[in-house]
């Protein structure tokens, strides 16, 4: 079960930062124009959301999260033995996919981003984002995983356009973004924020669907 998780998680997740890195630098090849590129994104984001979550959602619960796969101990939906498994295949898998991302476009495989994301408001948007996703997720966890990709995808396409931050809510996506000096980075001295953000924002969506969808 544990090598099946982890595979899942790991495709999954490398698959994930392959779009969004890889989107990004299409679009910033394609264009100079930030909308455009913001737009060409999101779209890429959203689609391929939809279609991993529901691809592997019956291998693992398509977590590709921390944050996500951490809220699902603490509501005991994942058995503690488990953490291990799921955090380390997300944090390899999306530092691999950043890694492809750049190769395939000819870029150095590992360079750090100079993409600087910083401010109190950008922390709260990241905040924001995460308690966000995680509330939509168990919100529609018993419609289903197609209920679940169709929320998460449209969830983190309108993210990208109403938060300051573009909405990364995942600590594995922000550290693997910091290793791609493109539209899509982050540089290291914001990374930490947004991981903060992010932990706080699940961790207050913990207290709020223990008490409005888990009773």
């Amino acid at each position: 079960m544990k090598n099946r998780i982890f595979i899942g998680e790991f495709v999954g997740s490398a698959f994930l930062v392959m779009i969004i890195v890889g989107s990004g630098i299409m679009a910033q090849n394609l264009t100079r124009d930030f909308a455009v590129m913001l737009l060409a994104n999101t779209l890429a984001t959203g689609a391929g959301l939809f279609v991993l979550i529901n691809s592997i959602a019956d291998i693992s619960g398509a977590h590709f999260n921390p944050a996500v796969t951490m809220v699902m101990y603490f509501t005991k939906k994942i058995k503690k033995d488990l953490i291990v498994t799921y955090l380390s295949a997300q944090i390899l898998g999306c530092l691999l996919g950043v890694m492809l991302a750049n190769f395939m476009f000819e870029l150095p495989l590992i360079e750090l981003s100079k993409k600087v994301r910083p401010g109190f408001n950008i922390f709260i948007a990241e905040l924001i984002a995460t308690f966000g996703l995680i509330f939509i997720i168990f919100g529609t966890l018993k419609k289903g995983s197609t209920s679940v990709a169709a929320s998460v995808a449209t969830y983190i396409t309108a993210g990208y356009w109403f938060t300051s931050s573009t909405s990364f809510a995942n600590p594995a996506v922000a550290l693997a973004r910091t290793f791609t000096d493109t539209f899509t980075g982050i540089s290291y001295l914001n990374t930490p924020s947004y991981i903060v953000a992010e932990i706080l924002g699940g961790i207050i969506a913990v207290f709020v669907i223990k008490k409005i969808i888990l009773k």
